[in-house]
């Protein structure tokens, strides 16, 4: 665990307020889809359904994700954080450009307001992608993960870019192609050329760190890149030729990406030292059951086009890959990181004057291990509820996800929130 810490680490006042923003994004979420079980029952393109994903996928996963890297990317590059300045403007712009495209999407304004939250996410995201790329310039490490993160924040810069055009499109009409093939394009660069990537490049590192695995083959994980890159540059062609073909090629180098990814995460638990893995790690490894879940659906998808069933398909696919694999790794990483965070933050300077706690001490194992549950559960009945196309189903999975989500926002802010002048001093 000592690895997450550096000396080049950036404060922890930066990481914090993107673990809180993202907690209480995530809690919002979940009560939108208690309260709002139609947005899962009709077609995907719907503006409550696009301000739930939004949320999720920018206010909840990437905004963690922000944070997270600013604290694991000096240890992965070896370098220090450019400018932790910048890293404070992307904060806040990234905060208040979602506020404002979720409230745009959810009353479907397709006006100023809309271009304003454009506007300030473009600039959150040029901001984060300069920061990382000025921190790579300065480090000498050069590795494939470091390949993963920096094509991810490309993928990443591609997508949002990509969401504006087709915003504006909405609007004004000025593209040939129709709006859901625009839609599908943004929404796949940004989940396997984004989110995926980075999941990779960042989970190769640490998931096996916590495993304590140690001479692993990286081979695997340079297949990996190149499937996914190759298939993903092949994608944006696909999408406009819309043949069949060329299709099924994309999703066989995707496949094969993510296939290659887990063969090296295989490798990495036959090897490990530790044995027992913690609450935390376990959700972390039941998720990648949902992407892998999804690599089967997105296989239906490309043969089966009924027009009643189709969109239910769509909709469990993201619904798998944002709540059931994403969703579900970062609650499980969290209590492996931020502990971690916080206690050097709060004991640093107190090392030998006080009778200190374990990194793990700092949060309820008691509220993980139901949230565990609950959230499993919840997400069980979301997708019945969605195959199924019931109100009440996707409510009770709502419902429970919520309270899922109460206690990971209630156990993250006792983490983030911890004070030492509870514990004893030292004799």
């Amino acid at each position: 665990m000592q690895q997450i810490a550096s000396q080049n680490a950036p404060s922890a006042n930066i990481v914090i307020p993107h673990f809180a923003f993202g907690s209480l994004a995530w809690l919002t979420a979940t009560l939108f889809i208690a309260l709002s079980p139609d947005a899962f029952t009709t077609h995907y393109f719907n503006p409550k359904l696009l301000a739930i994903t939004h949320l999720l996928v920018l206010g909840w996963i990437s905004m963690i994700i922000f944070g997270a890297l600013y604290q694991l990317i000096p240890v992965i590059l070896d370098a220090k954080l450019f400018s932790e300045k910048l890293a404070i403007f992307s904060f806040f712009t990234l905060a208040a450009g979602v506020t404002l495209l979720c409230f745009s999407f959810w009353n479907f304004m397709l006006g100023g307001t809309l271009h304003l939250s454009a506007t300030l996410i473009i600039s959150a995201i040029l901001g984060f992608t300069f920061n990382i790329f000025k921190t790579a310039k300065i480090s000498k490490n050069i590795s494939i993960e470091r390949d993963f993160i920096l094509t991810s924040t490309l993928w990443l810069l591609f997508t949002v870019l990509s969401g504006f055009v087709f915003a504006l499109n909405l609007k004004y009409a000025f593209l040939k192609p129709e709006h859901l093939k625009l839609l599908r394009i943004h929404a796949h660069t940004g989940l396997a050329g984004w989110f995926l990537q980075l999941i990779i490049g960042v989970g190769s590192r640490l998931l096996p760190m916590f495993m304590v695995a140690h001479n692993l083959n990286k081979k695997k994980l340079q297949i990996a890149y190149y499937c996914i890159n190759v298939g993903l540059l092949l994608s944006i062609s696909a999408f406009f030729l819309n043949t069949i073909i060329d299709m099924i090629i994309v999703a066989i180098l995707l496949i094969t990406g993510v296939f290659y990814f887990v063969y090296y995460l295989k490798d990495a638990y036959t090897k490990r030292v530790k044995k027992n893995f913690d609450t935390g790690m376990k959700q972390s490894v039941l998720s990648f059951a949902s992407l892998l879940l999804a690599c089967i659906i997105s296989l239906l998808l490309l043969f089966y086009t009924h027009e009643s069933h189709s969109p239910r398909l769509a909709i469990a696919y993201g619904s798998l890959i944002i709540i059931g694999f994403i969703s579900s790794l970062i609650l499980g990483q969290t209590f492996k990181t931020l502990p971690f965070i916080i206690w050097l933050k709060v004991y640093k300077k107190l090392i030998g004057k006080i009778k200190m706690p374990l990194p793990k001490e700092l949060y309820s194992e008691k509220l993980l291990t139901i949230q565990l549950y609950l959230f499993f559960a919840g997400f069980f009945f979301l997708l019945l509820g969605i195959i199924l196309s019931h109100h009440i189903v996707i409510t009770i999975a709502g419902t429970l996800l919520f309270i899922s989500a109460l206690l990971y926002t209630i156990n993250t802010f006792k983490i983030i929130l911890h004070k030492p002048h509870s514990y004893e001093k030292t004799k």
